[in-house]
C-alpha cells in the first residue's frame, strides 16, 4: 500500500475546525448540555457545597463543546498517524479493542470514585446521580463504537440509533436536579 492510500485509510487528514453536527438535533443536544451546565453553575453559587456543582458545570461545558468540535477525531487522527509512524498500523483493530476496555473500566472507576466521595451529595441529589450514570454510560459507549470494539464484540452500538437519548436524558437529569437545588436555597 503506497503512503497516501494509507493516509486515506488511517483518515489522517480527516479531522478539521469546524461544527461537527450542524443538525437540529446536534444543537439541541449542545443546547441541553449548556443549559444543565448553567444550572450547575447557578446551583453551586447558592449551595453550601458548590465543588461537585462546578465539576459537574464544566464536564457538561465540554460535552457540548465537544458534541460540535468532535475532538475525539482529533486524538483518534493524532494516533492513527502515532500508529502508522510506529509501525503498528496492522495491529490497530486490537490496540482499539485494548483501549475501550480500558476506557470503560477507567469511566467505571472514575464514576465509583465521584458517587463514593460525594456520597451524601449523590445520596441528596438522585436525580444528578443518574444523569451522571446515564452521561458516563454515554461516553464508554460512544469510545467503543469510536474504536469498533463494538463491531469485535459483534454489537451493533451506531451512534446515531441511541446516543442524542443518553445525552439529552442525562443532562435533563443533572440540570433539573440542579434547578430543584438552586430552588430550595433560594426558598430558605
Amino acid at each position: 500500500m503506497n503512503l497516501s492510500a494509507l493516509k486515506a485509510d488511517a483518515g489522517l487528514d480527516s479531522w478539521h475546525f469546524h461544527c461537527d453536527n450542524p443538525t437540529f438535533l446536534g444543537w439541541s443536544v449542545v443546547a441541553f448540555y449548556g443549559l444543565a451546565a448553567l444550572s450547575c453553575a447557578v446551583a453551586a453559587m447558592k449551595s453550601g457545597a458548590p465543588g461537585i456543582w462546578w465539576i459537574l458545570a464544566l464536564a457538561l461545558t465540554f460535552l457540548g463543546v465537544n458534541k460540535q468540535l468532535n475532538l475525539q477525531t482529533l486524538l483518534i487522527v493524532v494516533l492513527r498517524h502515532v500508529s502508522y509512524v510506529g509501525g503498528w498500523w496492522g495491529h490497530r483493530r486490537a490496540v482499539q479493542l485494548v483501549f475501550s476496555v480500558v476506557f470503560g473500566l477507567g469511566i467505571g472507576v472514575l464514576l465509583v470514585w465521584l458517587a463514593s466521595s460525594n456520597r451524601e451529595f449523590f445520596e441528596t441529589h438522585r436525580r444528578v446521580f443518574w444523569g451522571v450514570i446515564v452521561l458516563g454510560v454515554f461516553v464508554g459507549l460512544r469510545a467503543a463504537t469510536i474504536n469498533h470494539a463494538d463491531e469485535f464484540l459483534r454489537v451493533n452500538l451506531r451512534d446515531e440509533d441511541w446516543a442524542w437519548v443518553l445525552e439529552i436524558s442525562g443532562s435533563v437529569l443533572i440540570g433539573s436536579g440542579a434547578l430543584q437545588q438552586a430552588g430550595n436555597r433560594s426558598l430558605k
